[in-house]
């Protein structure tokens, strides 16, 4: 399970960074609506590292390894992204304030650390859910 959590978990990081890149080089990256498609890719590796446990440990696998390894695949993944979110922020103030106005309420809290700490609990809530999600469709189909 390790090594399918690990290789897709890291196609995520990638996934996730590679994106914020493509929208900050379009010019996007202030519209927050995007956020959707990160969703798609985290959604998709997660899909795809349960399948592969499936397909490569069938005697093992069952509901917890299936949901344990959507959640690993994806703790490798937002882990990495939310530190470089981290650098980020830090590196681009104006980016970093574009945010702190967006937050009406809790922009004057936000710094670096806070809104990439918001990033990686946003990713991990996803990706219990998710995994919890997939999980039943993917084991639906024995």
């Amino acid at each position: 399970m390790q090594g399918i959590a690990i290789k897709y978990g890291l196609m995520m990081a990638a996934g996730f960074v590679l994106y914020f890149l493509i929208m900050q080089a379009l010019g996007f990256g202030g519209n927050y609506y995007f956020r959707i498609f990160n969703a798609l890719i985290h959604l998709t590796l997660i899909t795809l590292a349960i399948k592969a446990f499936k397909d490569q440990y069938p005697d093992k696998f069952n509901y917890l390894s299936g949901v344990s390894t959507g959640i690993i695949t994806s703790l490798i993944g937002v882990v990495p992204f939310a530190i470089f979110m981290l650098i980020f922020l830090y590196l681009t103030p104006d980016f970093m304030e574009g945010i702190r106005s967006e937050a009406e309420n809790i922009g004057g809290y936000l710094t670096p650390f806070t809104a990439s700490l918001i990033v990686l609990l946003e990713g991990l809530a996803v990706s219990v859910l998710a995994s919890y999600i997939i999980m039943r469709i993917v084991d639906s189909y024995r």
